[in-house]
């Protein structure tokens, strides 16, 4: 799936299916089942400029549910051809194109695992399948599990992908996968065999499903990242550095011990911030807070310096939300100066209230200077 950055939604994509995506569809459709009502089809397009873009793919599957062949097997071959075989001088489908037709899968594929399991196969090669596999995975979790195991030799990046990104516990947009979520085991069987993966594309994913499994287990997390780390070859071993680095952000934010520790960043009071500064302590929303600091060391270290915004909630309280800085390494009573623009443009994501706002710095997992400032409309 396209990342989604703190400034875009489900939004930023819906325009993706529209009328145009409906007559290609309908053209490829009718082309391997010429009963297709085409007019009816792109008359449902008029519905789409209302709707945002969940709403949108499943106004389409719900309408190949009317009108394709109530057997699912036919109805799926005709997509499958509608997919792999386009009708002649339109432009094939992919992407985003297909997201209705894995959710075909999704809504109507159970009973008929072992086609429905080799139509996923060929979609994820254009779009990700990994929403569709996820019912497949809950209520069929062993047989599931057996052709994940298989896939994750497969030839194709995207398939191998699949089988990481379809069992992650916590997937974005996704179903959680609540048996995983009690118990990681079984999808770690599988992030083994990935996490030497040629593909970044790949090797992202097994990151991420780490980063997943460490919002419920810190420990297992953080012990997996150890053996590999332990166990990585040196061809492979900074494959596995930048997995590790990656998969333990979530932990790293929340100053886990056990996670820095593991990473070099041990917390033994060898930093102090001095220095703190406001170029402003009153910040309007939409302009930005300047912030700069020294960091002064007692001796070597290596760090990661974040930083934290405690934003005020509709409550009066506040909430913190940690943001990267830098990482360094520091040379013995060495002083290092950090300047740094934040950035109070309005966004999606969340809702900015005036009043009083804090800045804190975090090195190392350990917060060590504090200081507040008032956002103002």
């Amino acid at each position: 799936m396209p990342q989604k950055n703190e400034e875009s939604n489900d939004t930023a994509f819906k325009n993706w299916i529209n009328e145009a995506l409906v007559k290609r569809m309908a053209k490829h459709i009718s082309h391997h089942y010429p009963a297709f009502d085409e007019k009816a089809f792109i008359k449902l397009s008029h519905k789409l400029p209302n709707l945002e873009l969940k709403p949108r793919m499943r106004l389409i599957c719900d309408f190949l549910k009317t009108h394709l062949p109530e057997d699912y097997n036919k109805a799926l071959a005709i997509l499958l051809k509608a997919t792999t075989k386009p009708a002649p001088g339109v432009t094939a489908m992919k992407g985003f194109d297909l997201w209705a037709f894995t959710e075909y899968v999704h809504r109507y594929g159970l009973k008929d695992f072992e086609e429905s399991m080799k139509a996923l196969h060929t979609f994820t090669e254009l779009f990700t399948a990994e929403f569709a596999i996820r019912p497949f995975l809950i209520h069929e979790e062993k047989r599931t599990l057996k052709v994940l195991h298989k896939w994750s030799k497969d030839k194709n990046h995207h398939v191998r992908r699949l089988v990481s990104e379809g069992s992650r516990p916590r997937l974005p947009w996704g179903e959680q996968l609540k048996s995983f979520i009690k118990d990681p085991t079984p999808t770690i069987e599988l992030l083994d065999k990935l996490k030497y993966d040629d593909e970044l594309y790949v090797r992202k994913s097994v990151a991420n499903h780490l980063n997943d499994i460490s919002k419920d287990h810190p420990d297992i997390a953080v012990k997996v990242a150890a053996r590999w780390l332990k166990e990585a070859p040196a061809k492979h071993k900074e494959k596995i550095e930048w997995i590790v680095r990656h998969a333990l952000r979530t932990l790293l934010k929340k100053g886990n011990a056990d996670a820095l520790k593991l990473l070099g960043y041990e917390n033994k009071g060898k930093v102090q911030i001095k220095n703190l500064l406001l170029v402003s302590d009153n910040v309007k929303i939409g302009s930005h807070l300047e912030f700069s600091f020294d960091v002064a060391s007692t001796e070597a270290a290596q760090i990661m310096v974040d930083y934290l915004i405690h934003h005020k909630k509709a409550n009066g309280g506040t909430s913190p939300k940690v943001f990267k800085l830098t990482t360094k390494t520091m040379k013995h009573k060495e002083v290092i100066a950090i300047k740094k623009k934040h950035s109070f443009k309005p966004i999606t994501t969340r809702v900015y209230y005036p009043g009083t706002h804090y800045l804190e710095i975090m090195v190392n997992g350990k917060l060590l200077a504090k200081i507040p400032f008032t956002l103002k409309k």
